[in-house]
């Protein structure tokens, strides 16, 4: 397979998981202080993830929680944040301004400030009140403290279960990619020179659609795309899909399935080039239904991981080449 290394997977996915420990004794710490709420702030892939999170907060627990672009934080601000509010970041690199600025910005509130960096040696690890270091899943990161603050509300009762299984998450993301290889790669062959690409999803994966489009087909593969959610598709874009509009839908889990599943039940009446990638055409050995819903980000990343190499492929665009992204001064 294309640049496909099995080891890094499964270390990507265990390394996460190794914080568990660490980031369980942070949540208890969290819980014996008290705290009023949660900001997930973050910009551009790490404002996706942070939307997947909240749309599985929102559905499952009672804290207050408020998701925040760290541009519009830093502008708009947010009257509920205070010295009570725990805030939550994840980077890749360490040095996003927007999110470096806003970190200054909330601790000038007095908040509290869990990083999620996998540079350690950067600037948000080194301003974070509390950081994590490991390369893997932003959206699995934040699940780990997000869950053990669930678990000590007493929301999450199936905590000790869901975490034995994850000792097989691994192999299971593996797998995905393995199987989600062939049509990832005839999708790339087919689309690869659009002149404009939709991608929707719903519940944890409206997420995952906005990061598709903006992330990988703009910024990395230089595609034209709209991502819309499913609970809008009814309200103007179904007005501008026609017979050969390129459209790609990404169906999860969750309990906001309906809402794909009733795009694409209509949108075949009118086009003829829709995709619909759905988790539930990747089983994963040993984990079971009642958590599938929680781990469909975890799910189409690796199901769009495999997207992501055939397109390089088919294009000859090297996705870590950029043309303006940290090349001019903004």
């Amino acid at each position: 397979m294309l640049k496909f290394c099995e080891e890094r997977i499964k270390s990507d996915v265990n390394g996460v998981l190794a914080l568990r420990t660490e980031v369980e004794k942070t949540a208890d710490d969290i819980c014996t202080e008290g705290y009023e709420n949660l900001f997930l702030v973050g910009i551009g892939g790490t404002y996706a993830a942070a939307m997947e999170i909240e749309s599985f907060i929102k559905g499952h627990s009672s804290m207050n929680v408020y998701l925040e672009n760290a541009a519009d934080l830093l502008v708009l601000g947010n009257s509920k944040l205070n010295a009570k509010s725990i805030v939550v970041v994840t980077s890749v690199t360490g040095n996003t301004p927007e999110v470096v600025k806003a970190v200054d910005y909330v601790h000038a509130k007095g908040a509290k400030v869990i990083g999620f960096i996998d540079e350690i040696e950067s600037p948000l690890a080194k301003a974070s009140d509390v950081e994590f270091c490991a390369k893997g899943s932003a959206y699995l990161k934040m699940l780990l403290l997000v869950l053990r603050l669930m678990k000590n509300s007493g929301e999450y009762p199936d905590y000790d279960e869901f975490y034995e299984q994850m000792k097989k998450l691994g192999d299971g993301v593996v797998n995905v990619q393995k199987s989600a290889d062939a049509k990832a790669k005839a999708f790339a062959k087919e689309h690869c020179d659009d002149e404009m690409h939709y991608v929707i999803g719903a519940g944890n994966l409206w997420g995952a659609a906005y990061s598709y489009a903006m992330c990988y087909m703009e910024e990395m593969l230089w595609m034209r795309t709209k991502s819309i959610s499913a609970a809008d598709f009814f309200h103007g874009t179904l007005e501008v899909i026609e017979r050969d509009t390129n459209v790609t839908i990404f169906m999860g889990e969750d309990e906001a399935r309906p809402l794909t599943d009733r795009v694409d039940a209509f949108i075949h009446r009118i086009c003829n080039k829709v995709t619909v990638f759905d988790t539930k055409d990747y089983p994963m050995e040993g984990i079971d239904n009642k958590f599938r819903g929680i781990l469909s980000p975890v799910v189409m990343s690796a199901v769009y991981a495999r997207i992501n190499v055939h397109l390089e492929e088919e294009r000859k665009h090297p996705m870590e080449i950029r043309r303006y992204y940290r090349k001019l001064d903004y």
